[in-house]
């Protein structure tokens, strides 16, 4: 059964990495997820950020350590190396958004926050065209889920 759930762990993270894989072509951002979030941490599922035109701008992804940490970080793919609206969100309780964390700037390359979630989470993030809330968003929310 552990090996099973290993395997099946390995094939979900490997599918979570592809489907938020920049597009061809595109520069390249200098950081991944797991540098930014740090030692320990894996990637457990990811979101392409996409305007409502569907370009990809940024991936969303959602890392987990040991112990109940998680991590999200948005990765520009677009803009990089320009400081623009960008934002990572850990949402940790769906009735009480005081609970919820999250980093938003203007920053060149990604934006990163952690925190302890022992229960059932959401992440989310967006890359920005500008600074501030002017221009054009490109988003990514993910369900509820990664409950223990």
């Amino acid at each position: 059964m552990r090996l099973l759930r290993r395997t099946l762990v390995a094939v979900l993270s490997l599918a979570a990495v592809l489907t938020a894989a920049p597009p061809a072509g595109a520069a390249t951002n200098p950081y991944t997820p797991t540098e930014v979030c740090g030692s320990g941490y894996r990637i457990i599922s990811s979101l392409p950020a996409k305007t409502d035109g569907g370009s990809k701008w940024g991936g969303v992804y959602l890392l987990y350590k040991s112990g109940g940490y998680n991590c999200v970080v948005t990765i520009k793919w677009s803009f990089i190396g320009v400081a623009t609206d960008t934002f990572a969100g850990l949402n940790r309780d769906s009735e009480d958004s005081s609970q919820n964390i999250h980093d938003r700037g203007n920053f060149k390359y990604y934006a990163v926050v952690r925190g302890y979630a022992p229960q059932c989470i959401s992440y989310a993030g967006w890359v920005g065209d500008k600074t501030g809330d002017a221009g054009t968003t490109a988003v990514a929310v993910s369900g509820w889920g990664w409950c223990d």
